[in-house]
């Protein structure tokens, strides 16, 4: 059974951008010029690995947790 990744969205003010990032990860997994598509994203790969999705707002505050255990 593969690991069970979590994933953050987030407004990244340098780039102007959503980002999508995996817990544990420096790198983003993708950047979007929406947060409703930076979060579906979030959802098809937190779906794909049974994690969660924590959707930050632009100050940086978790606003939502979303879980997306595989079905």
């Amino acid at each position: 059974m593969a690991l069970m990744s979590n994933y953050t969205v987030f407004y990244d003010e340098v780039s102007g951008k959503w980002v999508v990032r995996r817990h544990g990860s420096v790198k983003k997994t993708a950047d979007f010029d929406t947060q409703a598509k930076a979060i579906d994203r979030a959802k098809e790969l937190a779906k794909k690995s049974g994690g969660k999705v924590n959707i930050k707002s632009r100050e940086g505050k978790v606003r939502a947790k979303v879980s997306k255990g595989k079905n």
